[in-house]
């Protein structure tokens, strides 16, 4: 399973890169202007529209830029399918028949609007409840392939083809982060929130010295509180072990 890793500016595409990420997944808004910078350094781009969106420019940019992405979502509406199907048949008419159709409101209903093929490739996208979206994708059928949009706490619970996060940056912006144990993950905080975990900090980026290294940051920047260190540092205790565990390092890291 891929995981494609959302970056938003500068500073999370360098972060990713630095990490030896494989896979990103980045906005029409943001990606607009400069995508063809981000081709050489990834090995996968995803592309959707992002929040407010133009339907418009954004065919056009998916019509011009098609050499420089790997895949692309339809433009879509959260839970709407109604309009998310009428946005579908319109770039289908527009002659853009490479995107991916994005489920909304209700999986079933919307699939068999779709009638998709087998092995046709769909993104998930937004059910109102957790109780409802996971009981919704328990009965997705098995001869369609998907992908999780915004999906990254399934990793482990769903076999997605590919499924994208920007959970990633959870240090850097809540101060907190998910650190893997095994086969589960426990939280570790920072900063003000962190008073009181130095040691199990500590201790936990001792445990993780190897991937630390891999993605260049230190414990003492970590324990300092550095952002550009806290960017990286899920990456290393969380999603590389991870990753390594549920054997799919290797599609996901180079």
């Amino acid at each position: 399973m891929k995981i494609y890793f959302n970056a938003n500016n500068k500073a999370t595409l360098e972060a990713l890169e630095g990490c030896g990420v494989k896979n990103v997944l980045l906005s029409h808004r943001y990606s607009y202007a400069n995508i063809n910078k981000f081709k050489s350094r990834f090995d996968s781009i995803f592309i959707v529209p992002g929040t407010k969106g133009n339907p418009e420019k954004y065919r056009d940019f998916l019509k011009k830029k098609k050499e420089y992405y790997d895949y692309a979502t339809q433009f879509d509406v959260f839970y709407n399918m109604d309009e998310t199907l009428k946005y579908l048949e319109k770039e289908r008419e527009d002659g853009i028949d490479w995107t991916l159709p994005v489920l909304q409101e209700n999986y079933l209903q919307h699939l068999s609007r779709l009638r998709p093929k087998t092995g046709d490739y769909i993104c998930i996208g937004e059910v109102h409840g957790k109780l409802e979206t996971e009981d919704q994708i328990r009965k997705l059928p098995q001869n369609v392939e998907y992908h999780g949009l915004a999906k990254g706490k399934y990793i482990e619970k769903r076999p997605f083809k590919s499924l994208d996060t920007s959970g990633w940056i959870s240090a850097a912006m809540s101060k907190k982060t998910e650190v893997w144990s095994g086969n589960s993950t426990f939280s570790l905080f920072f900063g003000e929130k962190g008073r009181g975990m130095k040691a199990q900090v500590a201790s936990t980026l001792e445990r993780f010295s190897e991937y630390l290294e891999i993605v260049g940051i230190s414990s003492k920047s970590v324990l300092e509180n550095d952002y550009y260190s806290l960017l990286k540092l899920p990456i290393a205790v969380l999603y590389m072990p991870m990753c390594k565990s549920l054997g799919i390092y290797d599609i996901n890291f180079k």
